[in-house]
């Protein structure tokens, strides 16, 4: 699955000639694609009533501070946050560069590639590594 940034989304949204559609790749229509039809399809997961001060989720009423003036409001869930950390998707990224234009040997920029890649690791699951 392609992971679409906001900015790429941006971009996409200000595209506005046919030359432009040269970089989208088909993996990004089809995330699109699935974006937009799950939003379509998305259901309400609770009510919640405004009321006199009051606010009711599905019949249970509890006094909370809010700001919201008075109404219905659909609830819906909120999309997941990514769970890989993004300094390590770059760094993934930049060994993958570097494995690409170098020769699988111990030169300096493969090392700090394979180095980043591993803090990066270690660091989105929380370990220290020896020495820092």
């Amino acid at each position: 699955m392609t992971t679409i940034t906001k900015e790429r989304l941006q971009w996409l949204a200000n595209i506005s000639g046919r030359d432009d559609i040269d970089d989208i790749d088909g993996g990004e229509i089809r995330e699109l694609a699935l974006i937009a039809l799950a939003s379509l399809e998305a259901e309400p997961v609770a009510s919640c009533i405004i009321e006199d001060g009051g606010m009711c989720v599905d019949g249970g009423g509890e006094y909370v501070s809010h700001s919201l003036p008075g109404g219905t409001y659909q609830l819906y869930t909120a999309s997941p946050v990514p769970v890989v950390p993004e300094g390590l998707v770059k760094a993934v990224r930049f060994y993958e560069q570097v494995k690409r234009e170098n020769p699988p040997v111990e030169t300096g920029a493969w090392k700090d590639a394979v180095d980043w890649v591993l803090k990066e690791a270690c660091q989105a699951v929380n370990i220290r590594i020896k020495g820092e």
